[in-house]
């Protein structure tokens, strides 16, 4: 491989966003659902996971609509979403820090991708204290976060005069970075972790297969020798 540059996912690629925040905002939501359908938190959290929406994008107009609930139901959703969620629990996973030091140590290029609310956003690569170890951040909005990236990864080839076949996307969930990384020629890995890797292992209909499975971020220094 003849890899010049590295494009980043940042939410459970580079930290362990599922079972930090993700984990609280979720127990928070399926206590809501609860409530309102009079099932269990354990139901409810089954309600959250297998409605597409919600999954990928974070909208819950549908669920409300298909669940034949009142607008206060929306209401209270909307509160739990928009609220700050505390930083002060996530750290970067193991070798993190030091295999993005190795990679620009060795001349190569390192960008960060990432889809969500720009503060909140912000605020994790601050808190992460990622920003001097990348060379440009771009943050998208979540709702149809595939094609936003994709363009995110034209701009970032054209602007740096790279090709595809010179670039490698590292990330956690095929809809979103690696396919669109795929679909522009460009070489991919997945992380082997988290309920979206768990997700694509289970599944026997394939949008596509990345090219290498990584279980941590340091393993990318001896692919990339």
């Amino acid at each position: 491989m003849q890899i010049k540059a590295l494009i980043f996912d940042l939410d459970d690629t580079l930290y362990d966003c599922s079972n930090t925040l993700s984990r609280d905002k979720r127990r928070e939501l399926a206590g809501i659902v609860a409530r309102y359908k009079g099932c269990s938190e354990e139901e409810a959290l089954g309600v959250l996971q297998g409605d597409e929406e919600v999954r990928k994008y974070g909208r819950y107009e549908g669920l409300t609509h298909r669940l034949g609930l009142p607008p206060s139901f929306l209401e209270e959703i909307q509160v739990v979403l928009q609220r700050s969620p505390d930083l002060n629990q996530i750290k970067l996973f193991p070798n993190v820090h030091p295999t993005l030091q190795a990679l620009r140590g060795r001349g190569l290029q390192v960008f960060l991708v990432t889809s969500g609310v720009l503060e909140e956003q912000e605020a994790k690569l601050n808190q992460l204290g990622l920003k001097p170890l990348l060379d440009e951040v771009m943050i998208v909005k979540r709702d149809g976060e595939g094609k936003a990236k994709g363009d995110c990864f034209q701009h970032l080839m054209k602007k740096y005069r790279l090709t595809p076949k010179e670039v490698m996307c590292v990330g956690d969930r095929i809809e979103d970075e690696l396919a669109a990384a795929a679909a522009l020629g460009m070489t991919t890995a997945m992380l082997r972790h988290g309920q979206h890797y768990e997700r694509f292992a289970s599944s026997t209909q394939r949008e596509m297969v990345p090219d290498f499975f990584i279980k941590d971020i340091g393993e990318l220094l001896g692919l990339l020798s």
